[in-house]
């Protein structure tokens, strides 16, 4: 054990010792000295300028030790070298500090365009910094390569952006996008879930909370101001209970008659892009029935003469509907 461990350290020590002054060796080393000079710095609470200048210096002689050195001993994958795109990884993390998470995406966009200019470098100019002309075969394989890695960092950024969507319009997950030619979901189960479950049970809550036991004729005036009324209650509940709340509207059709009360359908409207055609609402229905007030007589209750009061009862399940389009006026319907 203690052979192999002799063993391997020599080999590393060949591999780091610098075969003359100008190696990428010397430049590894240096970057090492640079990163241990600037935890030094840090732990003696150092000017921020001389941490940050020292750790630059370890990120830039790393970076230049690793183009370096894949250079003279490239990585291959078959006949593919895959050299370029290390070196351009370690570049882009370089460029890109502080590594914040939008700066992180950034430099995966960047670094298969990074990747080709370290490719095509080398067909332009020796280590000499001499211009030469490549052959017109070799600037066609460059202008491919760059082409291909365009379209890769053009994939890589819009995946970001459709991820910050899901992030931003929650309600888009629980669409079904089994048709996108963009979006694939994994698994079975969706963590998706519309806002608009969240819109109407708040809805719901202060519908009862305003007409729930209250006298008869008050409720019949506000169903009659219904517009309005559903307006003052989503004003608050929009603005306060969900994120989406510009492409959230809330409205309800005029109340059906049912059984000497009313039925109202609570209709959350989803404004935004969506997968269906003609865009789609979300319903919720609640019930609003008369019932005489009761008094208290010894142990019992009796109905009294006075005027009736409103009970009001919402379902618990919601219900997505589709919009159609009217087939005169090609407008969806309401």
């Amino acid at each position: 054990m203690i052979d192999i461990l002799k063993d391997a350290i020599s080999k590393i020590r060949a591999l780091i010792t610098p075969p003359s002054y100008l190696s990428w060796q010397t430049c590894l080393l240096l970057s090492l000295f640079s990163w241990l000079m600037a935890a030094i710095a840090e732990s003696s609470e150092a000017a921020p300028f001389t941490v940050v200048l020292l750790s630059t210096f370890s990120w830039l002689f790393l970076t230049i030790a690793i183009w370096w050195g894949l250079t003279e001993n490239p990585v291959e994958i078959g006949y593919l070298s895959i050299s370029p795109w290390i070196t351009a990884a370690v570049m882009c993390v370089f460029l890109f500090r502080p590594w914040t998470t939008e700066r992180l995406q950034l430099a995966m966009g960047c670094w298969p365009v990074v990747a080709t200019i370290l490719v095509a470098i080398p067909n332009f100019f020796n280590w000499g910094l001499d211009w030469k002309l490549p052959k017109p075969h070799i600037r066609q394989e460059l202008i491919v390569l760059l082409l291909v890695n365009l379209l890769l960092s053009s994939w890589i950024m819009f995946y970001f952006r459709i991820q910050h969507w899901f992030d931003d319009y929650p309600s888009l997950m629980a669409e079904n996008l089994d048709n996108s030619a963009f979006v694939y979901r994994f698994g079975n189960d969706s963590n998706g879930t519309s806002q608009a479950d969240i819109l109407l049970t708040s809805a719901a809550a202060s519908l009862i909370k305003q007409l729930d036991n209250a006298p008869w004729p008050r409720v019949e005036r506000w169903l009659l101001n219904l517009d309005n009324s559903i307006s003052s209650v989503a004003s608050g509940i929009i603005l306060n209970t969900i994120s989406e709340r510009v492409f959230w509207s809330l409205d309800a059709p005029r109340p059906q008659s049912v059984s000497n009360g009313y039925q109202i359908k609570l209709r959350a409207n989803w404004l935004g892009p969506t997968a269906k055609e003609n865009g789609y609402y979300v319903e919720k229905v609640c019930t609003i029935l008369p019932r005489p007030l009761k008094q208290r007589t010894g142990n019992e209750e009796q109905p009294t003469t006075s005027t009736p009061v409103a009970q009001v009862t919402c379902a618990d399940e919601t219900k997505e509907v589709e919009r159609t389009v009217n087939a005169e006026t090609g407008v969806p319907s309401t």
